[in-house]
């Protein structure tokens, strides 16, 4: 039977899955990887990216036996993240990580404010500082020699695809967070590319996600154990493959993704609805809700992570729920609002109360963005979760009482590499849109 590959790379790790066309998980792989810190930001170097991609797939693939073998492989990511290359495709610098924040006055004196507020309707996300048309504009400003020795600005998941294949490509989804594409006529944004000194030549072409992008390269085939007819599909930006991964079609549903950052997800059917909620607008359905809204708490995870730190130190995820389930709900009045006030505030409180006000915390902002949008027009009648900590049954139970609404768990860490699979299906024919693959794959759900 055919196998997929799907894999979800995210900020700081990539999870995949090998899974049979009928929707049976074989095998999950997990690997990390760390950025550090320059004058450019957050930077990786791309061999690294790569060699930890390679090991995944690697993984997967030695997990396929008897009659399976792998017939596509896919991936969707937390893009963002800039590369650029020269005319040998060699990197002119590391990657550039879209955690990378470039100064608004930096961004002022490269885009005039007109400039700035013509991003929101055209890509579909505001201009705030990350994401590589931000990069580019200070590259322009501080180190343009680096554009006059690059031929290709691209993306990681690109890159990889590339590596793969030796071809270009990326999908609409994928293209957003790039803020370099009309995201509704689905091509480079001209007066922009001219701003930045870049050719629509030296970009990936856009296509649909679910695209075949071509078959593995003869050496890439022999070091991941693979067959040059497997073929690498284009797949989409994270949430909107979690989405698909997961179940989350209609309106009135709502993805709560849990990664690095926290991300509520609606998808509509109206682009203007979409845009007159403020939120993040992504293209979404092949067949369906043709757009999706996001709104984003961003690095909350990190946050997270550290005020777990500091207060209650090295503990297991199941001792953290062991103390967050012996409080009461609203941890006897301490509040965690994610600032700096943090690190003092908790000082009185028992471990208990901590854990327990470490999630509401990240869940009554996530309750203020719901209460935000849903006065816009957007729904949240059904809830699902995904990421990792939807693992803990706990921690869901926390953010459903601050949220009021009851919420199901789907694929857990899994459910982007899950739709990112289920497209790699699509891109073969097995499956007519992401609906039809869910159904195929409805055994898959976990939860």
């Amino acid at each position: 039977m055919n196998c997929l590959i799907g894999l979800d790379i995210g900020t700081t790790a990539i999870k995949g899955v090998l899974m049979r066309e009928d929707g049976k998980i074989l095998q999950t792989v997990s690997g990390g990887y760390e950025y550090y810190s320059d004058a450019l930001g957050k930077r990786m170097q791309p061999q690294k990216f790569l060699d930890v991609c390679f090991s995944v797939i690697r993984s997967l693939a030695a997990s396929a036996g008897g009659e399976d073998r792998v017939a596509a492989v896919c991936s969707c990511c937390a893009s963002g993240n800039l590369v650029l290359l020269d005319r040998k495709n060699e990197p002119v610098t590391d990657v550039i990580g879209w955690q990378t924040k470039i100064a608004q006055e930096d961004l002022d004196r490269f885009f005039t404010k007109e400039e700035q507020a013509a991003f929101y309707p055209v890509v579909g996300w505001p201009l705030s500082g990350y994401f590589p048309a931000s990069y580019l504009a200070w590259i322009n400003l501080y180190r343009p020699e680096l554009l006059e020795r690059t031929e290709i600005v691209t993306m990681t998941c690109e890159y990889l695809n590339f590596a793969l294949t030796g071809k270009w490509g990326i999908s609409q989804s994928m293209a957003t967070p790039s803020f370099l594409a009309d995201q509704e006529k689905g091509v480079y944004w001209k007066p922009l590319l001219e701003k930045l000194g870049i050719a629509g030549k030296n970009l990936p072409p856009i296509r649909d996600k679910g695209t075949v992008l071509g078959s593995l390269l003869p050496d890439a085939a022999k070091e991941l154990g693979l067959g040059t007819d497997t073929k690498v599909v284009l797949g989409s930006f994270d949430h909107p493959s979690g989405a698909t991964g997961s179940g989350v079609f209609e309106e009135g549903e709502m993805l709560l993704s849990c990664g690095t950052s926290w991300v509520e997800f609606f998808p509509v059917s109206s682009r203007d609805l979409a845009l007159s909620t403020g939120g993040l607008v992504d293209r979404f359905m092949l067949d369906g809700a043709p757009y999706c809204v996001m709104k984003s708490i961003t690095s909350v995870s990190e946050k997270i992570d550290a005020l777990r730190l500091h207060y209650l130190g090295e503990i297991s995820h199941r001792e953290y729920d062991e103390l967050a389930v012996a409080a009461p709900y609203g941890s006897n009045g301490l509040r965690f609002s994610f600032t700096d006030e943090d690190y003092t505030v908790g000082a009185s409180h028992s471990k208990s109360d901590i854990a327990r006000a470490i999630i509401e915390g990240a869940a009554f902002i996530l309750r203020e963005n719901l209460a935000s949008v849903e006065q816009r027009g957007l729904r949240a009648d059904r809830i699902t979760m995904i990421g990792g900590i939807s693992n803990s049954p706990i921690c869901v139970d926390i953010v459903a009482q601050v949220l009021e609404k009851p919420i199901r768990r789907a694929n857990g860490q899994v459910a982007g590499a899950v739709g990112s699979a289920m497209l790699a299906g699509i891109g073969l024919g097995i499956y007519r849109n992401e609906r039809d693959a869910f159904l195929h794959c409805k055994g898959t759900s976990r939860g």
